[in-house]
């Protein structure tokens, strides 16, 4: 992966962005209350697994954009005493537990599912759910793309994860409407077999969410890229002899940069201070998802 594909791909800014984020998060809440009604009604009308399975990840979904408000409002409080570097991790651990709602839901339709293949039930009001499931995926791509560009735009896993919810609330209509269509000519086993269509579907996502979610808990590296950028911003800078123990961590979606520099045991403090003052300065302006710079200055050996 290029540098120039990780900047296309990551945020461009990191400004205070709190209050923007935290009005996408309650957007979402309001447009599952809506799907969670919509698919109820229809649900109760039709008696068809794959639109119950529907609403079961609606309600899921409704929980998950509730948990990526609370992990927002949190990972914006300012750092303190017992977190001196920040809560941005609490979107990670927000994104994480939902993660584990999309996987629970997907077993409980994956087993009710089961049961319905071996023996299915009589289904009404098909065409309503066709129409049901139609709105649902207008609503779904509008909001997946809103969701997905404002976690990039304001760095944030938490709506990112709730991007990915209604992605699969997507996908899972379409499966859902190609089930029903079978059911309407007569074979209503696929509305079994759809539901399943939307359960695997869900685990799929759920495993890549939880992935990117681990790796920023467990202090993951940002890509080679990144690290290479860094290198080339410190061996460019006058007065630098050599650099090493180069390393960075995550702090949510940003990055935590360290390392040691050596100058010539002559110079002045002051002077070594505003050189790594101006690194620090260049790194964080070329590589605006650093988030901090911590630069150990030693005396380069005598040779």
């Amino acid at each position: 992966m290029k540098l120039q594909e990780i900047h296309e791909e990551l945020p461009d800014t990191f400004k205070s962005d709190g209050e923007k984020k935290l009005h996408a998060a309650w957007f979402s809440v309001y447009v599952n209350i809506f799907l969670i009604l919509m698919k109820t009604a229809v649900a109760v009308l039709t008696g068809s697994l794959a639109i119950l399975a529907e609403l079961a990840h609606s309600f899921f979904d409704l929980a998950a954009s509730v948990l990526a408000y609370v992990g927002i409002r949190k990972a914006h409080e300012p750092p303190d005493k017992d977190h001196p570097y920040g809560h941005e991790r609490y979107e990670n651990l927000s994104a994480l537990a939902q993660t584990l709602l999309i996987v629970i839901t997907s077993l409980l339709i994956l087993h009710e599912a089961t049961k319905r293949i071996s023996s299915p039930k009589k289904l009404e009001s098909m065409e309503i759910g066709l129409v049901a499931m139609l709105v649902t995926i207008g609503i779904d791509y509008f909001l997946s793309r809103y969701l997905h560009k404002s976690s990039k735009r304001y760095a944030s896993s938490a709506l990112e994860a709730d991007a990915y919810h209604f992605t699969t609330d997507l996908w899972g209509a379409l499966a859902v409407i190609v089930g029903l269509i079978f059911v309407i000519i007569g074979f209503p086993i696929f509305d079994a077999i759809a539901a399943m269509a939307v359960a695997v579907l869900m685990l799929w996502v759920s495993f890549k969410l939880a992935k990117k979610s681990v790796n920023a808990l467990m202090d993951t590296s940002p890509p080679p890229e990144i690290m290479d950028h860094i290198g080339r911003i410190i061996s460019a800078s006058p007065g630098i002899v050599r650099y090493h123990k180069l390393k960075a961590r995550h702090a949510g979606n940003r990055f935590l940069v360290e390392f040691h520099v050596h100058v010539s045991p002559e110079m002045p403090v002051k002077e070594a201070h505003d050189i790594t003052h101006d690194i620090k300065t260049q790194i964080m302006k070329e590589i605006t998802y650093v988030k901090d710079v911590t630069i150990h200055i030693e005396p380069a050996p005598i040779e």
